[in-house]
């Protein structure tokens, strides 16, 4: 496992599942992905992202929680620098 440490990795590792990674620097932390445009698709090469970082599937909580980017960061530990 890979640890991240920052608000700006987790931003860094979600951007690498997205088709328009530059959707991403509108949002905020706390910003709904939904709501944003961003899809199931990249939502669930998000969730595999995660899956690997922390070296086990995600439970069915999890994956019902990456709503945002403080939940990502929160579901691995960052730190919000």
């Amino acid at each position: 496992m890979t640890a991240v440490r920052s608000l700006d990795a987790v931003r860094t590792l979600i951007k690498s599942s997205l088709e328009h990674p530059a959707l991403l620097d509108r949002l905020g932390g706390d910003d709904d992905f939904a709501q944003a445009g961003i899809g199931s698709g990249e939502l669930i090469r998000i969730a595999l992202t995660l899956e690997e970082e922390l070296g086990r599937p995600l439970e069915d909580e999890e994956l019902l929680g990456l709503t945002s980017v403080r939940a990502v960061a929160a579901l691995i530990g960052a730190e919000a620098h």
